[in-house]
């Protein structure tokens, strides 16, 4: 998998063997971003992160941060080792958490962006806003993926904005009410 765009674009980021891991494609991280738009200075919070592949794109776009949430330790690890291979310290943390433990650490901070690519068809994504209420983390924009075959009932004083179906996955847009 490589990085589509930006200062690191063209470079490899390798996807490890994991249960349930499922990296977000290229294209479907190149329509999120033109979707976006510019993500110069932004602060952005990446859950359920994987390979770290879309924090690693915001960062190459030029966010100013990136904080990547994942549960699966040997995936953390290899996003840490990452990190350090590209001099991203500074820009990119790694916690090692199950997102919902996870959220209390940024309790009263704000977030240009917050991306999550939940396990799908699990109920997570419904989930998410909640918990990011409940932990007091706030965010000018909410992108959540999930499969298209998920039906997802958003919480009270959350609105999807729009949904945009890619292949088997949809993204959804959301916003506080």
């Amino acid at each position: 998998m490589r990085i589509t765009a930006g200062e690191l674009r063209g470079r490899k980021v390798a996807v490890p063997k994991a249960e349930g891991l499922r990296p977000t494609p290229a294209k479907v991280r190149q329509a999120l971003f033109n979707i976006l738009g510019s993500v110069e200075s932004m602060k952005m919070l990446d859950l359920f992160a994987g390979s770290g592949v879309m924090a690693l794109e915001a960062l190459s776009r030029g966010a100013a941060q990136a904080i990547s949430i994942e549960q699966q330790r040997p995936l953390t690890q290899q996003m840490l080792a990452l990190r350090d291979q590209w001099q991203l310290e500074a820009r990119w943390e790694v916690h090692a958490a199950t997102v919902e433990r996870a959220l209390s650490r940024f309790a009263d901070q704000n977030f240009d962006l917050v991306f999550a690519d939940p396990p799908y068809l699990k109920g997570f994504a419904e989930k998410i806003p909640a918990w990011l209420e409940q932990s007091g983390v706030r965010c000018g924009q909410l992108v959540i993926e999930e499969s298209k075959r998920a039906r997802v009932c958003w919480p009270d004083g959350w609105c999807c904005e729009s949904s945009r179906d890619y292949g088997s996955s949809v993204l959804h847009f959301l916003r506080r009410a």
